[in-house]
């Protein structure tokens, strides 16, 4: 594996996006409860193949009213520190933009709204298509991606990649459940389909903002059919060269942080790390956010705290730095791993474009090598990977690794003045023997030299 051995003026009011417990957990805003159903009895081949998302029955009901837009001022000029730290606008000012790419959304549906441009409906697993959101979880997701520039110029909020077009799938929701168990919609087999679908509907980049907790042994267990079904799904995706993007997940009562070195719970489907590009949360301090679950699968991490996002309601037009959580209606930062994987998802998408023909390895590779490494072997720990993205580092021209070379030693440079010698013994000593000697012959040479004075002397004194 290749992680082996982290205010506004105006605020969204509308239905909470709250935690639930469910096969597969929204990784924000807040920290979610998470659960694991293994899905449904096995299917024959054919089925299992499939890639079309699995339609809602009549035995689930929504159990919540859609998330509402906000009917405020939700004007806000200054650009958010996610959008400042990573410097990506740089790369619009160059033509990398994204286009050409498809970002599929697979999440809570994506909701129209004018700065999303370039959408179009995916698969649905609910009533009312793809391109509607009633938890706002995906049209958030969505907005970080690909949200176009404010054409009248009174907000500087844009998206990674504003070219791209988002496809939504839709294959989850908080807000709908079944009348049999209240489960909600969503598991490991849905998501499994739903990637499937990205794929064969032509995205060349997969955001999945959703995780499931469950304790290593289930999760190493190749008899988990659910579990299965999603660790061929990624492998499909990135062996036709989709580059797969999840969130590392958020702790909470279900879903434990792992201690750093020795994790006790997996998270999928980041725990498919040779096939997918897992990503943390980082604050504004650059520090890695309480939240952000650690694991040895976590490659890189960006912002995902106190965020700014389109407007996520039905009907949106502006934006939104806070929404309401909980079934009071409480006030809330848009925060979440959920929010933190889209800006890695949209830098793949600036990436591909740029070098169309790398693989996804290399897109991933570029994506790790370049980010800001934090401490730890091989530059790299479990909370945050090898630390925050650096968007215009990985859209450089030249990586060693792509061309199978190792990056060359540095040369030594010596400085004569900074280079203590060392001693040469043998040719000391010879200088020492040749010093002494010569300080012997002065010696004798003077003793001598004394005693023909005194035979003179006493020779003139006996005459």
């Amino acid at each position: 594996m290749r992680s082996r051995h982290l205010r506004s003026r105006g605020v969204l009011r509308g239905v909470a996006l709250c935690a639930a417990v469910g096969t597969l957990t929204l990784g924000g805003p807040t920290a979610p409860a998470v659960g694991q159903t293994i899905g449904p009895p096995p299917l024959d081949e054919s089925q299992k193949a499939s890639s079309r998302v699995d339609a809602i029955s009549g035995d689930y009901e929504q159990k919540q009213g859609c998330m509402q837009r906000n009917t405020g001022n939700s004007l806000i000029e200054e650009k958010p520190w996610s959008q400042l730290v990573l410097g990506y606008e740089r790369a619009h000012e160059q033509g990398i933009t994204g286009a050409g790419q498809t970002v599929a959304v697979i999440d809570t549906g994506v909701n129209q709204h004018p700065r999303l441009q370039h959408l179009r409906g995916g698969d649905s697993a609910l009533p009312g298509g793809a391109t509607t959101d009633c938890d706002g979880h995906g049209t958030l997701v969505a907005g970080i991606i690909g949200a176009a520039p404010d054409e009248t110029g009174q907000t500087g909020y844009v998206g990674v990649a504003p070219d791209a077009t988002i496809l939504s799938i839709r294959q989850t929701s908080r807000l709908w459940s079944s009348r049999a168990n209240s489960s909600t919609v969503g598991n490991t087999h849905t998501l499994a389909q739903a990637i499937n679908s990205a794929v064969a509907s032509g995205a060349t980049v997969i955001n999945i903002s959703q995780s499931s907790c469950q304790p290593i042994a289930q999760a190493a267990n190749p008899a988990d059919w659910g579990n299965q079904q999603l660790h061929n799904a990624v492998r499909d995706a990135y062996n036709a060269g989709v580059v797969v993007v999840a969130a590392a997940g958020n702790a909470d009562q279900v879903c434990q942080k792992n201690p750093v070195g020795s994790p006790t719970t997996a998270v999928l489907p980041a725990w498919f790390d040779d096939y997918v590009l897992t990503v943390a949360s980082v604050n504004q301090q650059g520090a890695p956010s309480e939240f952000t679950v650690p694991g040895p699968w976590v490659d890189v991490a960006a912002p995902g705290e106190n965020l700014i996002g389109l407007d996520p309601g039905a009907g949106g037009r502006g934006l939104a730095s806070q929404i309401t959580e909980g079934q009071n209606g409480q006030l809330g930062p848009i925060q979440g791993t959920s929010f933190a994987a889209p800006y890695v998802a949209g830098l793949a998408a600036l990436i591909k474009q740029k070098f169309p023909q790398l693989s996804p390895k290399q897109v991933m590779d570029r994506i790790t090598q370049t980010a800001l490494h934090p401490g730890g072997i091989n530059g790299r720990n479990d909370i945050v990977g090898y630390g925050m993205i650096d968007p215009m580092a990985a859209l450089g021209d030249i990586l060693p690794s792509e061309y199978g070379k190792q990056a060359p030693p540095p040369k030594q440079t010596r400085l004569q003045a900074d280079v203590i010698p060392q001693k040469d013994f043998p040719a000391l000593i010879v200088a020492m023997g040749g010093a002494g000697a010569g300080i012997a012959a002065i010696i004798f040479t003077a003793f001598l030299v004394n005693a023909v004075r005194n035979v003179r002397a006493r020779t003139r004194g006996n005459r």
